[in-house]
């Protein structure tokens, strides 16, 4: 999708950025992931990617996100690709309890790596990765 070096290509979908987005954002890893022990985490992790693209990104005005999964030599990539927004996928700090505000720190703690880019264009370039699985 975006480069060899995010390897090789495992499944890609372009979903719209509504709510109901989320829900088929994780079946889909679930089918291309069926068998892997990394699925359940991997389902989470993309979760909370795609809500923030459909709840913060300019995709939620009316256009789209693409989720990719590449598998990297064992090493298991999620790429969350939306229209960008005005700020930057931030973890959030202090103690204060809240009932959103997680998705951040959720992929942060489960994935191995974690990332973002912007280019150019604005669109922004959500990604994790998950070791090899066991």
């Amino acid at each position: 999708m975006y480069g060899a070096e995010v390897g090789e290509l495992i499944g890609e979908v372009e979903l719209a950025a509504v709510a109901a987005s989320v829900a088929l954002a994780r079946r889909f890893v679930r089918d291309e992931l069926a068998g892997d022990p990394r699925r359940d985490t991997a389902e989470l992790l993309v979760s909370e990617a795609c809500t923030n693209s459909v709840q913060h990104s300019r995709s939620g005005d009316g256009g789209s996100f693409v989720l990719a999964l590449h598998d990297r030599g064992g090493v298991l990539r999620c790429e969350v690709v939306d229209a960008g927004a005005e700020t930057v996928p931030t973890r959030r700090v202090g103690d204060e309890p809240r009932d959103n505000g997680y998705g951040i720190v959720l992929i942060e703690s489960l994935s191995d790596r974690f990332g973002f880019s912007s280019g150019a264009s604005g669109r922004l370039h959500t990604w994790f990765e998950l070791g090899p699985a066991a």
